[in-house]
């Protein structure tokens, strides 16, 4: 149903100077602007970083602070996850946490909105060998994560309804794979409290995006299963509607767009 995670979402008060912000701090390329929206394309990955202009903004926050939960995080290459070089730059950070799997933290962009930083080891399942000198620090979008309260009925509704598939439960959450698409779904469970707080903190825009190869047909699949969605929209020979997820997340559903001519 779908070929893979295309858009991550970041609520700004100002598209063009949040824009400018990740272009001259984080090498990001500006790539396409639609109405109060900006993508940004993270090095050579799949999933886009998307800018959406907002009026009453509050910058996104942790899900989890403590549980060093953002709403998705970029893989890098470098293990010390460039902490010194950010915070010599005024870029606000957390201390590195090191499990045996990865090393991670967060940052704040421009506008104070949390975002992960993950390196994975050797030893993870989702370590990316590179070859030669490393490229830039952040090399693409690794994961968006999902506050959950039940695990099992998360992986099901995610399963039977949208297609995506379990790729690794680990107990307190679990990762499932977008059709061949390099960005993973992690759900991760919380308490009734922390999760209800989790979900207000990111009302009011969509959460991320699923690109597939038929949107007309997608949108009539998700009706037959009971799946409430909004009118489709299109702009720019671009066309997307919104549906809710149980937990109450808002996902754009997005066709597959033009090819950009650089």
């Amino acid at each position: 149903m779908f070929n893979r995670i295309d858009r991550v979402m970041v609520p700004v008060p100002n598209a063009e100077r949040a824009a400018e912000w990740y272009r001259r701090e984080l090498e990001f390329e500006v790539l396409h602007k639609r109405d109060r929206e900006i993508d940004l394309r993270v090095h050579q990955g799949e999933a886009l970083l998307t800018l959406v202009e907002v009026d009453c903004f509050e910058p996104k926050p942790h899900l989890h602070a403590e549980g060093h939960v953002p709403c998705f995080n970029f893989y890098t290459h470098w293990e010390d996850l460039h902490l010194e070089w950010l915070q010599s730059r005024g870029i606000e950070t957390t201390e590195i946490m090191n499990v045996p799997y990865m090393n991670v933290c967060e940052m704040k962009d421009g506008d104070g909105n949390v975002i992960g930083i993950c390196h994975e080891k050797e030893s993870s399942l989702y370590h990316t060998p590179h070859e030669g000198a490393l490229p830039p620090m952040f090399h693409r979008v690794l994961a968006v994560f999902l506050p959950v309260i039940d695990l099992e009925a998360s992986i099901r509704w995610y399963t039977d309804k949208l297609g995506l598939q379990l790729y690794n439960h680990w107990g307190q959450g679990a990762d499932l794979k977008v059709g061949e698409g390099e960005t993973i779904v992690t759900m991760i469970v919380m308490d009734e409290p922390v999760h209800q707080e989790a979900l207000r903190a990111v009302e009011g825009y969509p959460y991320y995006s699923l690109q597939t190869d038929n949107i007309h047909e997608v949108y009539k699949q998700l009706q037959d299963k009971g799946i409430t969605s909004e009118t489709g929209l299109e702009q720019d020979g671009f066309c997307r509607f919104h549906i809710r997820s149980p937990e109450g997340l808002t996902i754009r559903i997005s066709d597959r767009e033009p090819i950009y001519v650089r």
